[in-house]
């Protein structure tokens, strides 16, 4: 048998081995594929080896159809697209909106995300919520986005919107006089609201027999009953109140003529000095970015940082006489802060600078970028911080944090007084009011796109699902106008 003949024995010994050789070598070379597609490489027709990037499309509404330099694409948005590394042109489009479009650059073996395209309907039509018969006092937007709160004139009383419900109704919020300074109402201005998204901070403006006044008056939008006024609560009138950490009850008080800084809360209400020497302030958190002229060289103001009760760091050092431009915000998790002088045409950004500061003590910080922009009068990062944006009027300096970026542009919109400066409408986009309409563009300044009619004293206010926007225009009326055309309604 064959099984005792040991010539025949060793040709299958043989046999078997070539065989688990050749397995082996199957499942070394599918390993070695697999891993090379997985870094993008790829071969085409002529054999040639080539290596694919690999982008996220994405965009609002979705089922988009995608163009690439001309071409359509096989997948709509909110697909994957995978290409040879080159430049492109792409193009997002949907019958019934404007397209969207931007010049992209793959590089073999990364991945790309463009989660943010949002198309706007090439028809806009906007019909009134409610047609007021004074001039809003104030509109303002809670962090959520659910929340609309509107003041009729100058009175105290004010709309509440629920922006979330398919037709907002306004709801009556009124501010008892019995927390209010003697005088007559002359107008309410924003400060911002906590992060619970029920209190808003205002500041309030009234005439009197002996002049002018004005305080800040906690506004609890679910139950006005329980609004407080600050002022009157912490025993004087700061130049500005920001709320701690987010937190309704925790405030930072800052009085730029004395500079200097106070902590206090409702329930020790009384001020505790904090910093001194103060000409201008950022917050976020526990942290607080700003200018001071202690120990500053002559001719020269110190940016510093402090967090909590630990002691203040010096970031650097920039031209005294002038504005301080300062921001303070976390990305994923790291902090970023922005801090310049419009007098030095820049604006620094540190990445965790109160970490190096504190490792290595004395050592200057290097900036991840530099934002240049001719005397800057603003500076904010964006609604998730991937960005921050330096600006004067139409001018625009963004860093990208996340991909290392920078982009510099010059806008063809002016903003329309009483605008200070544009804002950030979500982490991607910023908007403006220019010639009586909102101006929409991506954070690079592409895709520039004009929605409704807006009065520039109000910011915009979108739907939490952008579906809708709410401006308040000239003609004193709020107005809703769909985002969507009918059929994506």
């Amino acid at each position: 048998m064959d099984f005792f003949d040991p010539k025949k024995q060793k040709q299958h010994a043989i046999r078997i081995g070539v065989g688990y050789a050749v397995i082996a070598l199957g499942l070394v070379l599918a390993t070695t594929i697999l891993l090379y597609q997985s870094s993008g490489f790829g071969i085409d027709k002529n054999g040639t080896v080539y290596q694919n990037g690999l982008l996220f499309v994405s965009s609002v509404p979705d089922k988009a159809s995608i163009y690439l330099n001309g071409h359509l694409y096989n997948n709509q948005t909110n697909n994957r697209v995978i290409l040879p590394a080159g430049q492109y042109t792409m193009q997002i489009h949907r019958d019934g909106y404007l397209d969207w479009q931007r010049a992209v650059s793959v590089d073999g073996g990364t991945v790309e995300r463009f989660d943010y395209p949002i198309l706007v309907p090439a028809k806009l039509e906007g019909a009134a919520v409610k047609k007021y018969n004074d001039t809003p006092s104030v509109s303002t937007q809670s962090l959520d986005r659910r929340w609309l709160l509107v003041g009729a004139g100058a009175s105290n009383d004010f709309d509440l919107y629920d922006l979330s419900a398919p037709k907002p109704v306004a709801k009556p919020v009124a501010i008892s006089p019995d927390i209010l300074s003697a005088g007559t109402t002359t107008g309410w201005t924003v400060v911002g609201w906590a992060d619970d998204d029920r209190h808003v901070l205002l500041r309030r403006a009234y005439q009197k027999d002996v002049g002018t006044g004005s305080e800040y008056v906690l506004v609890d939008r679910q139950d006005a009953g329980q609004s407080q006024n600050l002022t009157t609560l912490l025993g004087f009138n700061p130049t500005t109140i920001a709320f701690r950490d987010g937190n309704y009850d925790q405030y930072l008080a800052f009085d730029q003529a004395a500079g200097t800084l106070f902590t206090a809360a409702l329930k020790k209400p009384t001020p505790q000095l904090y910093l001194e020497h103060v000409l201008n302030v950022a917050t976020d958190k526990n942290a607080v970015l700003y200018a001071t002229s202690l120990d500053a060289p002559a001719g020269k103001v110190l940016i510093r940082l402090k967090q909590g009760d630990d002691p203040a760091y010096t970031v650097r050092s920039v031209a005294a006489g002038s504005t301080y431009v300062l921001d303070i915000a976390s990305y994923n998790g790291t902090p970023f802060i922005a801090a310049g002088a419009q007098s030095e045409n820049k604006v620094y950004v540190y990445k965790d600078a109160l970490a190096q500061l504190k490792g290595a003590p004395g050592v200057p910080l290097a900036p991840v970028q530099i934002l240049k922009v001719t005397t800057p009068t603003y500076a904010a990062f964006s609604d998730t911080a991937r960005y921050v944006m330096a600006e004067n009027n139409d001018y625009f300096s963004v860093y990208d944090l996340e991909n290392d970026k920078g982009y510099n542009y010059q806008v063809k919109t002016p903003l329309d007084a009483p605008q200070a400066h544009a804002t950030w409408l979500d982490g991607y986009h910023l908007d403006l009011v220019s010639a009586g309409k909102v101006q929409m563009f991506d954070y690079d300044g592409a895709n520039p796109f004009t929605l409704s009619a807006a009065a520039p004293a109000y910011a915009p206010a979108f739907r939490p699902d952008y579906k809708v926007l709410y401006t308040l225009t000239a003609q004193n009326a709020l107005l809703a106008t769909p985002l969507r055309t009918p059929r994506d309604q």
